[in-house]
């Protein structure tokens, strides 16, 4: 132990000079060890949002914004055709009826050749990425593959258009998950925020 001299004073000194830095190491190494654990869960939210939450959302997105506009357009059509028969007296020209018919034949084509392309497209997203999936979205496979099944025997020529009717297939299935897409992107968002 410390006997007083000068000699004993500089062991001492030393020892708390070693000390101090073995703590310094150890602090240091701690707060390192912290940082790059927050830096990894950050950069594996990045990669969630922008590999899978982003895109998906995108093209849920353009598949929305396109419904919606075919739907006004339907019902302004049907507005329209409504004053044709009447100005017609119910018996409208074939001019103006395949004007009008032209609004349904790009509706046809346009979810053939450009909706259902989109949700194939996210279906393969989400199959391709699955892994930066959260566990709510996970629960969300099947409609999804049931949906973009549907279609594909559709315009196989496997599935008449009264037996897609029969089973009810609309998009309201996916819904809760556009909702559950919508919830996690927001929340891995606010997550990389803080």
């Amino acid at each position: 132990m410390f006997d007083g001299s000068w000699a004993g004073w500089g062991l001492m000194q030393s020892g708390i000079s070693a000390g101090a830095g073995l703590l310094g190491v150890v602090i240091g190494g701690l707060v390192t060890a912290h940082s790059q654990k927050s830096e990894r869960r950050n950069a594996r939210i990045r990669e969630q949002l922008h590999d899978f939450y982003s895109p998906l959302l995108g093209i849920r997105e353009e598949i929305r914004a396109k419904s919606e506009m075919r739907t006004k357009i339907h019902s302004a059509a049907g507005i329209a055709w409504q004053k044709q028969v009447q100005i017609h007296n119910r018996f409208v020209p074939d001019d103006v009826k395949a004007r009008f018919d032209k609004v349904l034949d790009y509706s046809n084509e346009q979810l053939e050749k450009e909706l259902v392309p989109l949700y194939r497209k996210m279906l393969d997203l989400y199959l391709t990425n699955k892994w930066l999936a959260e566990r709510s979205t996970l629960g969300f496979n099947y409609e999804l593959v049931e949906f973009v099944e549907f279609w594909n025997r559709y315009y196989a020529g496997s599935l008449p258009l009264e037996v897609l009717g029969e089973m009810q297939h609309t998009e309201a299935k996916l819904q809760p998950f556009y909702k559950d897409l919508q919830d996690s992107f927001d929340k891995l968002s606010k997550n990389l925020r803080e």
